[in-house]
């Protein structure tokens, strides 16, 4: 659970840390500047239990991989801006031409998921639990996220709740998520 107020601290110790860590991150000293990084923690539980098998559970899908779909959708902001601004989400359809999708993220290695999407983006594999009844169904539309987003306020305010309220409306009662 978060509270506002522990949300405000964190965010005042956030932006002493941004104006110390902006040049150390444009000289390529990302290890130096997160060293010094205000990690941020939530009270109570994460998790809480499924009132019912997970061969029966809808699930929906969250990545940190940085992807959008060429020619449709407007590639992501690859580096943190440190200001307020809102983390962007792209809509990725379970049924999408899979040589569309492009990785926007500049921070971690491509490689692997270049050899196989679904380590990152498990669409092939959740879809295969859904065909063997592992899991009860996914939600048609996964949600992509840039990882590397240092200022968590915004992400925690709104994004977070987007995600929820999309996952709500469409009878999601699961969410994976997977970073990258």
């Amino acid at each position: 659970m978060t509270d506002e107020a522990s949300l405000e601290g964190w965010h005042s110790q956030y932006k002493e840390w941004a104006e110390f860590a902006k040049s150390l991150i444009s000289e390529g000293k990302a290890k130096e500047a997160f060293s010094k990084y205000p990690w941020f923690s939530t009270r109570g539980e994460p998790f809480s239990r499924l009132d019912k098998p997970v061969s029966q559970a809808r699930f929906g899908l969250v990545t940190t991989g940085g992807y959008s779909i060429a020619d449709e959708q407007e590639p992501m902001r690859g580096y943190p801006t440190f200001g307020d601004e809102v983390p962007q989400i792209r809509r990725i359809p379970l049924d999408v031409d899979r040589s569309k999708l492009q990785i926007n993220h500049p921070a971690y290695d491509h490689k692997y998921a270049k050899e196989d999407i679904n380590c990152n983006l498990p669409l092939d594999r959740l879809s295969e639990y859904v065909e063997d009844g592992t899991i009860g169904s996914m939600s048609p539309v996964t949600m992509v996220l840039m990882g590397l987003q240092p200022n968590v306020a915004p992400l925690i305010r709104e994004t977070i709740p987007e995600i929820v309220a999309a996952f709500k409306a469409d009878d999601v009662e699961a969410a994976l998520l997977v970073p990258s």
